[in-house]
C-alpha cells in the first residue's frame, strides 16, 4: 500500500503561484512560509523571516578580547597606590616627602615589572623619535592652554572649597626640605616617563588593538586620570591624558607625549602648585 508522500522541494510553488497547499488542500497564508494546516513548507523561509541583525560586541567585551592586559595593568597600579597608601598611613612616621619617595620607588618597581614583561609591546614606540612629524609640535602648542586652564580651575575649585593657598603637593614638598632639583625629579622627571611608559606605551598601545583610536585615547586618558585617585582633578587629568594620548596616537613615539608631560609638571612646580 503507497502511502501519500509530501511533495518535493522542487514541487512546491513559489510565493503567489498558488493559493492553497499541493498536499492538504487548505488554504495558505502569505505571511507563513508553511502550511498552517499540515505545515509543509511551500516557498523560501527568509522571504518571511526577520533577517537577524549581527549583535556587535560591546567596548568592554573588545578590550577583554583583544586587550585584557589593560585591566591588569590599571588594577594593579590601583593596588600598589592604596595599598602602599595604607601601610604609610598605618606607620603613621616620617615627612610627606619621604611617603613621595617611598610610593615612587614602589611605582617604579611596578613599571619595570609591566615594562621588562612586555618589552615587546614598548620597543618600537622607543626606537621611534617621534618630533619629525606635526602632531608633536602641536601637542607643544597645545601645552599652554591647557597650563592656563589647569591654573583657572584649580584657583576656581580652591575658591569654592575655600581651600587655603600653599597646602598642595609642591608646597608641602618645599616644606619638607626638597630642593628644586628634587623637586623638579619627583613631580615633573619620574612621572613624565614612568607614566607614559605605563599609560601611553602599554595601555594605550594594547586599546588602539582593541578599539578605534579616539575610543582608545579616551578610555587611556579616563584610566589615567583615575589611577590618580584625585577626584578635584579629574577633568585636568583627563584632558591632558587625551592631549598625551593624541600625540602618542599621531607620533608612534613615547618621547613627544613624554616631553609634554615633564613641561606640564615642570610648570606646576615652578609657577603653581595644582
Amino acid at each position: 500500500m503507497n502511502e501519500l508522500q509530501p511533495p518535493r522541494q522542487t514541487d512546491l510553488p513559489s510565493f503567489g503561484e498558488g493559493l492553497s497547499c499541493l498536499y492538504c488542500q487548505a488554504a495558505l497564508d502569505k505571511r507563513y512560509y508553511f502550511c498552517r494546516g499540515c505545515a509543509t513548507p511551500y516557498k523560501d523561509p527568509d522571504s518571511v523571516l526577520p533577517r537577524m541583525r549581527q549583535l556587535r560586541p560591546s567596548t568592554g567585551e573588545l578590550v577583554q578580547l583583544h586587550a585584557p592586559n589593560v585591566m591588569t595593568l590599571f588594577w594593579t597600579y590601583c593596588a600598589v597606590i592604596v595599598g602602599t597608601s595604607l601601610v604609610l598611613g598605618l606607620l603613621s612616621g616620617g615627612s610627606v616627602g619621604v611617603h613621595v619617595m617611598i610610593m615612587d620607588a614602589v611605582l617604579l618597581v611596578t613599571t619595570v615589572f609591566f615594562a621588562v614583561f612586555y618589552w615587546d609591546s614598548l620597543a618600537q614606540q622607543l626606537k621611534r623619535f617621534g618630533f619629525d612629524h606635526w602632531a608633536a609640535w602641536v601637542g607643544l602648542l597645545l601645552l599652554m592652554p591647557l597650563l592656563g586652564l589647569n591654573y583657572a580651575y584649580h584657583a576656581w575649585v580652591g575658591s569654592m572649597l575655600g581651600m587655603e593657598e600653599g597646602v598642595g603637593l609642591v608646597s608641602q614638598l618645599r616644606g619638607d626640605g626638597f630642593s628644586e632639583g628634587a623637586l623638579v625629579f619627583f613631580v615633573a622627571v619620574y612621572p613624565a616617563i614612568s607614566e607614559e611608559i605605563a599609560f601611553r606605551g602599554l595601555v594605550q598601545h594594547w586599546l588602539q588593538i582593541a578599539l578605534r583610536p579616539a575610543m582608545a585615547i579616551s578610555l587611556a586618558a579616563a584610566l589615567f586620570a583615575g589611577v590618580h585617585l584625585n577626584p578635584i582633578s579629574l577633568p585636568i587629568l583627563f584632558l591632558a591624558g587625551w592631549l598625551l594620548g593624541w600625540v602618542k596616537w599621531k607620533t608612534g613615539s613615547l618621547y613627544p607625549s613624554m616631553l609634554i608631560h615633564f613641561l606640564h609638571n615642570f610648570a606646576v612646580v615652578k609657577w603653581f602648585d595644582a
